[in-house]
């Protein structure tokens, strides 16, 4: 009975271990959204650097009050990662600081915590910069683009995930898809590529 019991909490164990498919999604956020300078961890240097290309990109001056907004809101971000994440508390986030804290994400999205909440509505304001409250392809293409991307790629990429043009990217349409971006394991969830990316 004892030896049935250890094989099923080996099975059940090996049903919870990450697959190498989404670990590769998380890192591509990791390294090119996050890991701004490229140092291998995310570090406040990091956040102070994308606070500079986003404002410089969209022309916002120190003295607008959009570059205060993106700096607060961003800081309040690395502060939330670096407390939930810094396991280590060395000021920095690896990358298995990372993935352990997006998995233990996984196991209830509808429960975010505060900051990634921010994060995923300072994106989808970021990539809707018309305003108008959804993001097309231009938009899309353009800050991937501004991360170093793909123009291509990621046009594709909108494609994939808005079934070519048939879904309009509103708020609740984004926040779905950055919920499977995250959480699924399912290489055909639509949400895996709203990070710009079409092979993982």
């Amino acid at each position: 009975m004892s030896g049935d019991g250890n094989f099923n909490s080996k099975a059940s164990s090996k049903i919870r271990k990450m697959s190498d498919f989404r670990r590769k999604k998380l890192l591509h956020v990791f390294n090119v959204f996050f890991d701004v300078n490229h140092s291998g961890t995310i570090e406040k240097k990091d956040f102070e650097l994308a606070v500079e290309r986003i404002c410089k990109a969209r022309g916002w001056k120190e003295s607008d009050p959009k570059h205060t907004e993106t700096k607060d809101i961003l800081f309040k971000v690395w502060d939330g990662l670096r407390q939930k994440a810094d396991a280590n508390q060395d000021g920095q986030v690896s990358h298995e600081e990372w993935v352990t804290m997006w998995d233990d994400y996984a196991k209830n999205p509808d429960q975010a915590l505060g900051w990634q909440n921010q994060y995923m509505n300072f994106m989808f304001e970021l990539e809707d910069s018309s305003g108008d409250g959804t993001i097309d392809e231009e938009e899309f293409k353009s800050l991937c683009v501004s991360y170093g991307l793909s123009p291509d790629e990621s046009t594709e990429a909108f494609g994939k995930f808005t079934s070519n043009n048939t879904v309009e990217i509103t708020r609740e349409v984004f926040a779905d898809l950055w919920k499977q971006f995250f959480a699924s394991e399912d290489p055909n969830a639509p949400g895996n590529y709203i990070f710009g990316k079409v092979s993982i």
